[in-house]
This record gives structure tokens, sequence and C-alpha cells, in this order.
């Protein structure tokens, strides 16, 4: 056997290696994606959680949004749960820009925007601090809740 055959020879099964290490690169790579989307959608659910139990942990909180008149104590509950909750959302959206996360998963985390911003207080409230969010998570925010009407959410809540 002469050199060149077994040079040739060599060529060609580094060639079907160099194949299968790429196959197999592609194959971890999703893999990867599908660990970090599962990751992403197990922290958007664990923060969803956190943010239902502190209405279940104090309820007067839920209240916050329709009572009529609020105590400073209150004005400082009320403005810190929605700083807490619209940065969450915030944390979503990039999600979303990154594409950790799927559209059908956000769009049903995203909904409730006219929750949150869906009373005259949070309405208010986020015109007055929505400067403290990424500019486009702002035009995000906006154009969800521009023309939705109030929210009857929590008159439904309490009505319960």
């Amino acid at each position: 056997m002469n050199i060149d055959l077994v040079a040739n020879i060599a060529q060609i099964v580094e060639s079907f290696v160099l194949i299968a290490s790429l196959f197999y690169l592609s194959l971890q790579i999703k893999q990867s994606n599908k660990i970090t989307k599962s990751q992403t959608r197990r922290t958007l659910l664990k923060m969803d959680i956190d943010d239902i139990a502190i209405g279940r942990e104090n309820p007067n909180i839920i209240r916050l949004w329709t009572k009529e008149e609020l105590t400073p104590e209150e004005k400082i509950s009320f403005a810190h749960h929605l700083l807490i909750t619209m940065r969450q959302r915030e944390y979503e959206w990039q999600e979303l820009q990154n594409e950790a996360v799927d559209p059908s998963v956000f769009d049903t985390y995203a909904k409730i925007l006219n929750v949150h911003l869906g009373a005259p207080r949070s309405r208010s409230w986020w015109q007055e601090f929505k400067e403290m969010y990424n500019a486009g998570f702002v035009n995000f925010v906006d154009s969800k809740i521009k023309d939705q009407p109030l929210t009857q959410y929590f008159q439904k809540y309490e009505a319960y």
C-alpha cells in the first residue's frame, strides 16, 4: 500500500469524523436550548407563584387597587408591589427578546398586565414610574394597555 493511498483514506475518515462531530454538536446545542427554555419557564412560574402568594399572605394588598383613599403606608405597599410585579414582567419580556421563552408562553404571562395596570390607580402609577424600566419594555406595556378598558378583576375577586 502506498503512502498516498493511506493519506487519502485518512482524509476521508477525517471528513466523516468531522461531519459526525458537527452532527453531535448540533444535537447538543438543541438539547441545551431545550434545557434553557425549560429553566426559563420554571423561573417564570416560580416568579408568578411568588406574586400570587403575596395576595394569599397579605389579602389587603388586593384591595389597594380599588380602595378610595390609601394611607401613606398603603401607598408604599402598593407602589412596591407594582415595582416588583412590573420588574418580573420586564424580565419575562427580556427573556422573550432573547428567545429564551416561546411567544405563546410569554403571551400567557403578559395577560396579567391588563390586571395589574387595569385600575385607575395602577395606570397612574405606571405613568409616573415607567421611566425606571427598559424603553422597549415600556413601549410594549403601553401598547398592551392602550385602549384597554379598566379591569373588573378586583371587583369580581371581592364579590367571589
